[in-house]
């Protein structure tokens, strides 16, 4: 499957979208506001419309991308 992360640091503060793998090799999905970066863990931090906080390590991401919102 080809990986598409259109979501950068920059989008920080925008409302995203990202398909990832989790370490047990389950695909789980991630919408809401694009929190933090962590640079260090090379993970973004998504914020769901429920308040809670999702971790989106890159090394997982099979497709991000900004959404309208």
């Amino acid at each position: 499957m080809k990986r598409e992360n259109l979501v950068t640091p920059e989008d920080l503060g925008k409302r995203v979208s990202f398909q990832f793998e989790l370490p047990n090799g389950y695909l789980s999905e991630a919408v809401g506001v694009l929190e933090r970066w962590d640079e260090e863990a090379e993970t973004y931090f998504v914020r769901k419309k429920d308040g809670s906080e999702v971790r989106v390590p890159v090394r997982g991401i099979l497709f991000g991308k900004v959404v309208p919102g």
